[in-house]
């Protein structure tokens, strides 16, 4: 059965414009079914919200330039997220744990697309041994944010090279010692969606995810938020403040 939520969609790929609106939709939920958001970023990575950009990246990418880094209201690891990575939240009355039963429609969306897709003991998304998707989350007064990413066919070499949990440098991080800041990344094999069922594009999962969820097609997000409410948001997750605050591992 469907869970009748509102599918929407996003045609921002400015990280902090959907971290925004996952946000506005947390705020807006209130006496509704929910939500199932989908967007595609730009070549980024995200953090968890208690993590420390230092140790969860390496310094540069192999052109010599800073990837860009934002920060999501979220726990959880960090990620990388370019054009074939697929991004997906559900914002819906609940807590913590309902998890299981949404990641399970993530699941379902995979493997009726060909993706031999199964749950990890994590929360991530397996195939064959290769993650494929994390999860992270956030809960509080009755509403449950709780999303995660697909790679479609995102450049995972670039991966590799940008997220220190992934890069052959990272054992030394780990051994940093006490001063050690945040939660840290764990490090696991890596894999594309795409390598299990060749020529499937982001647009695949993303409207198979919409006829899970919803009875009606999916609506820009812009339909039901008001855009000055987000663009209030993106300054803040926009800002270096948020982004390279100190973190302390433990610390809300």
């Amino acid at each position: 059965m469907k869970p009748g939520l509102q599918a929407l969609t996003s045609g921002a790929d400015y990280p902090p414009i959907n971290i925004a609106v996952e946000e506005a939709l947390r705020v807006r939920l209130s006496g509704l079914p929910g939500y199932m958001l989908t967007y595609v970023n730009a070549a980024s990575v995200i953090i968890g919200r208690n993590q420390d950009p230092e140790y969860e990246l390496t310094a540069h990418d192999n052109a010599g330039q800073l990837i860009p880094v934002y920060r999501r209201t979220s726990g959880g690891g960090a990620v990388f997220h370019d054009q074939g990575n697929l991004n997906w939240t559900f914002v819906v009355p609940g807590g913590l744990d309902d998890r299981a039963g949404l990641l399970a429609i993530v699941v379902e969306a995979l493997r009726a697309n060909g993706i031999p897709a199964s749950s990890g003991s994590r929360g991530e998304i397996m195939a064959w041994g290769y993650k494929i998707g994390g999860t992270a989350s956030a809960a509080g007064k009755g509403v449950l944010m709780f999303h995660g990413t697909v790679l479609v066919s995102a450049d995972l070499e670039l991966l590799v090279r940008v997220l220190a949990a992934h890069h052959p440098s990272y054992p030394g991080k780990l051994a940093a010692g006490p001063s050690r800041r945040g939660v840290a990344s764990v490090s696991s094999p890596v894999g594309n969606a795409a390598w299990f069922h060749p020529g499937l594009q982001t647009l695949d999962l993303e409207t198979t995810l919409a006829e899970a969820t919803s009875d009606s097609p999916a609506i820009d997000w812009s339909s039901i938020i008001d855009s000055t409410t987000v663009d209030k948001l993106v300054e803040t997750y926009a800002s270096r403040s948020w982004i390279y605050r100190t973190t302390q591992k433990g610390t809300p």
